[in-house]
């Protein structure tokens, strides 16, 4: 044993046969880079390292190789529900902390296993930094091979990360994505392609072997009440209709003001607890810090359509499909940019959804005239259209 181990380290320290066995070569680099947790390592028989491929002699010499977190972390898997915006139940994540930009404080780097994040070419890879409101997004990838290395190399102050590609019938390679000062590029595969015979030092993160069970399971999302109050919540459900409360709300946003309206005393009900005007409820939700705001809101009827100049479909879990509209009233009805559904746009909105009640959400500039008569120096700033569409995917009935 005792000469196994030194021919294993005497073989990495060579740069030799570092990818050609699907196991010892990890266990032997993380002999070699773990120092006195060389032994300790290399006995987690239960838990196998998965070994880079040997492609184009590129070689990975004194990779530290880090299996990935053992510990479920909430306040992460909040930032990964909101981007993720659905069923989280079959998929599971694994997750490393390591700083990218030499700043001293840790991104995450997670990486989602499960039947809608992964196919023939990889997985999803997420990538957030810390904020003091939890974590916001960095970069989202697809088609993502681990081991995901992290090298010393860096681009624009940020450390260039080291991708497998391969699968779904396209040729074996490694490719290098570099920050471009605001983001890592998404597809791995039309990265730059790592030269021949290329000496990668760094770090190899979430060198887990992927298999059935690997991973961290979602624990029940944080946040089920639409971050209502006691009081607002017994206020929304005295209006005798169903409640839908966001489950998904952007970091920085609390909720600024809860207004209902009941249907007149004598007006005759619906079976759903409608009358031809009402109920209504309106919740408004305000990020201080930069003055943004939309709001979830519920008529019982008297609604109508909305000329938009912009319009996306957007299929929810409760209502079905609905459009997400903004920009002018023109009825133009044209489909954005994606520049456009990443950044702050006038005048937006949903169409009404469901069947008496009807709910929607709406941006900023309805939540003025609606919520402070325009008069209010508040809520100057509105949410992205894509942010919209990842709230009202996440809607649900408040219980």
């Amino acid at each position: 044993m005792k000469l196994y181990r030194f021919l294993m380290s005497f073989t990495v320290a060579l740069g030799l046969g570092l990818n050609e066995s699907p196991k010892i070569p990890a266990l032997a680099q993380a002999q070699l880079s773990e120092g006195n947790h060389a032994l300790k390592v290399a006995q987690r028989l239960d838990r196998p390292m998965q070994a880079l491929p040997n492609v184009n002699g590129i070689r990975f010499r004194a990779l530290n190789y880090k299996f990935s977190e053992t510990q479920s972390h909430p306040g992460l898997e909040e930032a990964i529900r909101r981007e993720l915006s659905g069923d989280v139940t079959t998929i599971r994540y694994l997750y490393n902390s390591i700083d990218l930009d030499g700043d001293g404080r840790n991104e995450k780097i997670v990486y989602l296993v499960g039947s809608t994040t992964c196919g023939t070419g990889g997985c999803t890879m997420l990538i957030f930094r810390t904020t003091g409101q939890g974590y916001s997004l960095i970069s989202r990838h697809t088609i993502v091979n681990n081991p995901i290395v992290v090298s010393t190399q860096k681009t624009k102050g940020w450390r260039d990360i080291v991708l497998f590609v391969g699968g779904g019938g396209g040729k074996p390679s490694y490719h290098s994505l570099k920050f471009d000062g605001s983001a890592y590029p998404s597809n791995p595969s039309t990265a730059p392609e790592v030269a021949p015979g290329t000496i990668v030092n760094g770090t190899a993160i979430v060198a887990d072997q992927i298999s059935p069970g690997v991973g961290i399971a979602f624990g029940q999302p944080a946040n089920q009440s639409g971050s209502l109050t006691p009081k607002q919540q017994a206020s929304l459900k005295s209006l005798g209709i169903a409640i839908a409360v966001p489950s998904f709300i952007p970091a920085g946003y609390t909720v600024s003001k809860v207004e209902v309206k009941p249907c007149p005393a004598n007006a005759p009900r619906s079976d759903k607890g409608t009358c031809r005007f009402g109920p209504q409820y309106g919740i408004v939700y305000r990020n201080a810090q930069q003055d943004r705001c939309f709001a979830i809101e519920a008529t019982g009827g008297g609604i109508g359509g909305v000329p938009a100049e912009y319009e996306v479909k957007i299929n929810t879990q409760l209502f079905g499909e609905t459009s997400l509209l903004f920009g002018e009233q023109n009825g133009e009805f044209k489909m954005p940019s994606s520049q456009q559904l990443n950044s702050p746009q006038p005048n937006l909105l949903t169409d009404w959804a469901g069947v008496s009640p009807f709910y929607r959400i709406s941006g900023a500039e309805i939540v003025q005239k609606s919520y402070y008569k325009g008069a209010s120096a508040q809520c100057r700033n509105t949410i992205t259209p894509n942010e919209a569409t990842k709230i009202v995917r996440s809607l649900s009935w408040l219980k």
